[in-house]
């Protein structure tokens, strides 16, 4: 097991579900609802961290640009990739779930396989709070399958 410290940036884009489970709603409805999720992850890495930029839209008009950090730590000959990522950006409800305030952290866990070609196929479980900086924080959690293609461009091996 090690920490990919370079290698090509990264596009990839997931559907699952926003509101998905282990959250309970403040006040109104708590459905479950589609989620489109797209991320670049930058080649450009130090001590094996690199810069993310994210969105994420759901069905109910709520939507969620970000910025963060990622690392890729990879075993079994490159083939399995665990991906942790912090972030932090704004939130608007839409039509949906009222997280309690615009800023909100972004949490994330991805495991994918890696291909002889480098593209990724995996799942990835996300959780969106303001982190009690406000005293609404009703959280929310995601669950997403992910395809990510390598892009040549942003190649640091």
């Amino acid at each position: 097991m090690h920490v990919i410290q370079g290698g090509p940036a990264y596009f990839s884009a997931g559907v699952g579900v926003f509101n998905g489970v282990g959250v309970r709603p403040i006040r109104g409805p708590n459905p479950r609802i589609p989620e489109l999720n797209v991320e670049y992850q930058s080649a450009s890495k130090l001590f094996g961290i690199g810069a993310l930029y994210g969105l994420m839209v759901n069905t109910d008009g709520g939507i969620m640009g970000y910025t963060g950090f990622y690392s890729d730590i990879a075993w079994d000959n490159d083939h399995w990739i665990l991906t942790p990522v912090l972030g932090f950006g704004g939130y608007d409800k839409g039509r949906g779930k009222d997280l309690g305030s615009t800023f909100q952290f972004r949490l994330e866990l991805g495991l994918a396989y890696q291909f002889a070609n480098g593209s990724r196929l995996g799942v990835k479980i996300a959780h969106i709070s303001n982190a009690k900086i406000v005293k609404q924080d009703p959280g929310e959690n995601e669950a997403l399958v992910t395809y990510s293609i390598p892009l040549s461009f942003g190649d640091h091996s």
